[in-house]
């Protein structure tokens, strides 16, 4: 059992809790925040000792590792630093908007022998693990292209660090893009070449797109409003067939089309498989469950650190290149 603290108690630092909470891997037993007034009837309610100070849980010999739901901005630094108090650490997405910063965590982790994980909880869904499922299999043959696009209106009216220009200089791509950077690449590997742009609508580059050229020869498409209401959509494309999912993170359903050469033949046989449903609950309480067996050395991770470190890459070029307008390289 590894006992953790959560860092950060917002909406989704209280997520996490709530999906582990009778969970036989990871226990949360202390829980940070800048705010604990406003968090203290939660963690009374879920039996978490509260305190304000990030060092304060570094130091506890009791505490294993540490989950961060904190601006991306401070991740880094909270990596090193529980890294040399010897604490496992997940972070939660973005890892990092910058290259460098991305390497530095990276490496502190790697020099202290720590397990590192990402809040990418969405590669657990059932249909996003499906269609790697085809893929590895060469069920859609050579993979050509892949789309992506996760858009909602739930930042309208709402200020915090996804409306800040500098916490987020590509809007939504900064947070709910950031799931489809790493299924992109979870599916054709790493980006080399990213064109991205953002307009102005309600908010700032509240909505953006981006070209991609991955290593592999595969082109992809970005997509992410936030000024429309929640819709996702992931298709991947091969010399076989496709493969699709669309409705929202948790659907639990995957079209499919093969054969037919010609275009007069109809585009070929589709079909639709119904999967058992990962809502984004389970999916979190998964992710959290496999960084903890990971912790203990009783499972791979299902990332790998040089994968977090290629988004943070990635994030950084699309904003140079929405700044520039210029295709810029990975």
């Amino acid at each position: 059992m590894i006992r953790a603290a959560i860092v950060g108690l917002g909406w989704w630092g209280q997520n996490h809790v709530l999906a582990t909470k009778d969970s036989s891997k990871l226990q949360f037993v202390r829980a940070v925040d800048i705010a604990p007034d406003r968090v203290a009837p939660f963690c009374d309610e879920q039996g978490l000792f509260l305190t304000d100070s990030f060092d304060d849980v570094l130091a506890d010999p009791e505490i294993d590792a540490v989950v961060l739901v904190t601006p991306h901005s401070q991740h880094v630094d909270q990596i090193v630093a529980a890294s040399a108090a010897g604490k496992h650490v997940l972070t939660e997405k973005p890892f990092s908007l910058h290259k460098a910063e991305g390497l530095r965590g990276i490496e502190a982790a790697r020099a202290a022998g720590i397990t590192l994980g990402i809040g990418h909880n969405y590669r657990y869904g059932a249909a996003v693990q499906e269609i790697k499922r085809m893929i590895d299999a060469g069920e859609l043959g050579e993979i050509h292209h892949i789309e992506a696009n996760l858009s909602h209106q739930g930042q309208i009216g709402i200020e915090g660090w996804r409306r800040s220009a500098e916490e987020a200089p590509t809007g939504g791509i900064v947070h709910f893009g950031a799931h489809m950077i790493d299924i992109l690449c979870w599916y054709a590997g790493p980006m080399k070449r990213v064109f991205g742009q953002t307009t102005d609508h309600i908010m700032k580059a509240d909505c953006g797109s981006v070209l991609i050229s991955f290593d592999s020869g595969i082109t992809g498409y970005l997509g992410d409003l936030m000024t429309t209401p929640a819709t996702f959509h992931l298709q991947v494309m091969g010399s076989d067939g496709w493969a699709r999912a669309q409705g929202w993170m948790d659907t639990n359903e995957v079209t499919k089309c093969f054969g037919a050469v010609r275009v007069e033949d109809g585009g070929g046989e589709v079909e639709t498989v119904t999967l058992p449903k990962v809502d984004v609950l389970e999916q979190l309480r998964a992710n959290d469950e496999n960084f903890a067996a990971a912790c203990m050395g009783e499972e791979p991770y299902l990332f790998t650190p040089e994968e977090m470190a290629h988004t943070a890459a990635v994030h950084e070029a699309i904003a140079k290149s929405a700044a520039s307008g210029q295709p810029i390289e990975v």
